[in-house]
C-alpha cells in the first residue's frame, strides 16, 4: 500500500510540474506574440518613411531575451516577393535598430532623412 501512495504522490507531482511548464511556455509565447504585433506597424512605418516602400510581414525570429531584446521581422517589399527584407526591432525600446535586405533596396534609403527614430 505504501508503494501505491509513493507512486501516486510522484504522479501528482509530475502532473503539477508539467502543468507549470506548459503555463510558462504559453505565457512566453503570448509575450513574444505581443512584441511582434507591436513591432509590425512600427517596422512598416519605418520602411515607408525611409525607403518609400510597403513592407509585407511574413514571420519573425527572436534572439533569446538573455542576449538582447531584438526580434527580427521578416518579409518582403510589395512587388518583390522573392527577396527577403529583415527589420531588427527592439521590443523594449519600441524602435527599429536596423534593416537588411538586397543591395538595391538598402541603397534606395532616402538619404535626406536622418536615421533618428
Amino acid at each position: 500500500m505504501k508503494k501505491k501512495k509513493v507512486w501516486g504522490s510522484i504522479l501528482i507531482l509530475l502532473f503539477i510540474l508539467v502543468g507549470i511548464f506548459c503555463y510558462m511556455q504559453y505565457t512566453a509565447n503570448t509575450e513574444k506574440e505581443a512584441y511582434v504585433q507591436s513591432g509590425i506597424p512600427i517596422g512598416k512605418e519605418y520602411i515607408k518613411k525611409y525607403y518609400n516602400a510597403d513592407f509585407i510581414y511574413q514571420n519573425n525570429e527572436f534572439i533569446g531575451s538573455y542576449v538582447n531584446s531584438t526580434v527580427y521581422l521578416r518579409g518582403y517589399i510589395k512587388g518583390n516577393e522573392g527577396q527577403v527584407i529583415s527589420i531588427a526591432y527592439d521590443y523594449k525600446k519600441k524602435e527599429v535598430l536596423d534593416v537588411s535586405g538586397p543591395d538595391w533596396f538598402i541603397d534606395s534609403r532616402n538619404p535626406k532623412k536622418n536615421s533618428e527614430h
